[in-house]
C-alpha cells in the first residue's frame, strides 16, 4: 500500500474518517445551535464525490484490481462500539 495507490487509498480513508466525525458530532450535538444541519448536507456531498471517485477507479482495469479482488481487513475495538453494525453496513 505504498506509492500512488497507497496515497490515494489513504486520502479516501481520511475523507471517510472526516465524514464520520462530522456525522457523530451532528448526532451528539445536533440539538445545539453550533452544529447546523448544513453538516449533513456537506457530508452527503463529500460521500457522493468519494463514491464517484471510487467508481471511476474501479472502471480503470489495472488500477481497480486490488479493490475488485478485495483486501483483508480487521475490524477491531472494544465491545459495543459498532463493529457489527459497520460490518453489516459494508
Amino acid at each position: 500500500m505504498e506509492g500512488d495507490l497507497g496515497r490515494l487509498y489513504q486520502r479516501w480513508s481520511h475523507t471517510l474518517t472526516q465524514a464520520l466525525a462530522h456525522l457523530e458530532a451532528f448526532i451528539d450535538f445536533g440539538e445545539d445551535e453550533e452544529v447546523e444541519e448544513e453538516v449533513l448536507r456537506q457530508v452527503a456531498v463529500t460521500v457522493r464525490a468519494l463514491e464517484r471517485d471510487i467508481r471511476a477507479h474501479l472502471r480503470d482495469g489495472r488500477r481497480g484490481e486490488l479493490l475488485r479482488g478485495g483486501v483483508r481487513a480487521v475490524i477491531a475495538g472494544p465491545p459495543n462500539v459498532g463493529k457489527s453494525s459497520l460490518l453489516n453496513l459494508l
